[in-house]
């Protein structure tokens, strides 16, 4: 099924530069799994890496570039953003992302676990002094989305640096890395489709193969990878600024945002055009909106909340509350919060074009019978134009 119905429009700003960032060596355990506290937010300390997208498609897949007033024009690939710089370490066994201040195993466990046991990895690698370090963490999605690499797909990760193991394409698609972040939602509504057994809880994870964000059972069907970070105990956290114009700035990041949605579902070409038409009324005194890439839009989910959230406190769509999300039912006439779009282009499959572009879910990241399926949070993608194939 298309999840076009439920797709609406989400703008960004400035990108404005700041700099540094602390960090905090503490941490305590819950449960089965470490769980390091956060440095607070503060201005310039979340710098969002770039997708290293550099071509502009239309929804046939063709490649063009679009100038100003033309269609498809506001891409990912037209407006500057943060470029990778990453350094190995001499023994070959790390690597430092310069941009992010993260330090990352450049391969990883060979084993494949259940999100309760992860904690294991990690142990093991501070106990070695792996690399050097003896701080080592599993990542937030947040940290672990950074790494996120959109020049080729398929892999989705600049593998000069990072190793990803798989034996054929096929086995690419199973290339799911586990986050420290646990899903919020209601337990008893997933619907599954990866394994998962109804009532099952859920962890995060990023599928560097299929390049998807999406919830995972912790303790059911395929189990997954890990691998570890260390450093700027301050990266991924927000610093909203709510700046009463209609608008609201994260400090963190340098990034000024629409406050409101547009309020009404629309294809891919027309959500860029309506950042054209924005500018052209000088929306909210401002000139210079367009489209969020992937991992900007990314950057502003909250996964402390969901609509189904356990705890009546963190109900509502996956974004802080400064943010109005338009109400809507979803697929399964359940009410609902809307799925957004960006600017960056997807393909489908390894051999595919470049037809998709990838979305977020602030709402439930559904099946199409309303069921939750990749939880509130997750980057999926779907076909650019209205009706002609299916989302995943």
């Amino acid at each position: 099924m298309s999840f076009l119905s439920t797709l609406i429009a989400v703008l960004i700003l400035l990108n404005m530069n700041l700099a540094g960032c602390k960090k905090d060596d503490t941490s305590t355990i819950s449960g089965d799994l470490q769980v390091v506290p956060r440095d607070a937010a503060y201005a310039g300390c979340y710098q969002v890496v770039g997708t290293s997208q550099t071509k502009c498609w239309d929804s046939a897949g063709n490649i063009i570039t679009p100038v100003l007033g033309d269609a498809f024009f506001g891409q990912d690939a037209q407006f500057t953003h943060s470029t990778p710089v990453y350094t190995k370490s001499s023994d070959g066994l790390t690597v430092k992302d310069e941009v992010t201040g993260l330090t990352w195993q450049k391969t990883y466990d060979s084993g494949t676990y259940y999100w309760a046991s992860i904690q294991t990895v990690v142990d093991n690698l501070n106990t070695q002094n792996y690399g050097g370090y003896n701080d080592w963490r599993v990542p937030t999605i947040k940290e672990l989305y950074s790494l996120w690499n959109g020049s080729v797909g398929w892999p989705y990760i600049d593998t000069e640096y990072f190793d990803i193991k798989y034996t054929d394409e096929q086995d690419l698609s199973h290339a799911i890395f586990w986050s420290s972040d646990k899903y919020t939602g209601v337990l008893g509504n997933i619907s599954g489709g990866h394994g998962e057994a109804a009532g099952d809880e859920l962890a995060f994870g990023v599928n560097f193969g299929t390049g998807h964000i999406k919830a995972y059972s912790i303790s059911s069907g395929p189990m997954h990878q890990v691998r570890c970070v260390r450093g700027n105990l301050s990266y991924g956290v927000n610093l909203f600024q709510n700046n009463n114009d209609g608008t609201i700035s994260d400090l963190a990041t340098g990034l000024m945002w629409q406050q409101t949605d547009n309020g009404s579902g629309m294809d891919w070409d027309h959500a860029l055009a309506y950042a054209q038409t924005q500018n052209n009324a000088n929306y909210l005194g401002h000139n210079d909106w367009r489209l969020p890439n992937n991992k900007e839009l990314q950057s502003i989910v909250d996964y402390t909340r969901s609509p189904y959230a356990t705890n009546s406190a963190n109900v509502g769509p996956a974004i802080n509350a400064l943010f109005n999300c338009t109400g809507i039912l979803n697929d399964g006439g359940k009410e609902d919060y809307p799925y957004y779009w960006t600017s960056t282009s997807a393909i489908p499959n390894p051999t595919g074009t470049y037809t998709y572009a990838w979305y977020v879910a602030f709402g439930q990241a559904e099946d199409g019978n309303g069921e939750n399926l990749h939880g509130a949070g997750a980057v999926r993608f779907d076909k650019k134009t209205v009706g002609t194939g299916e989302g995943e």
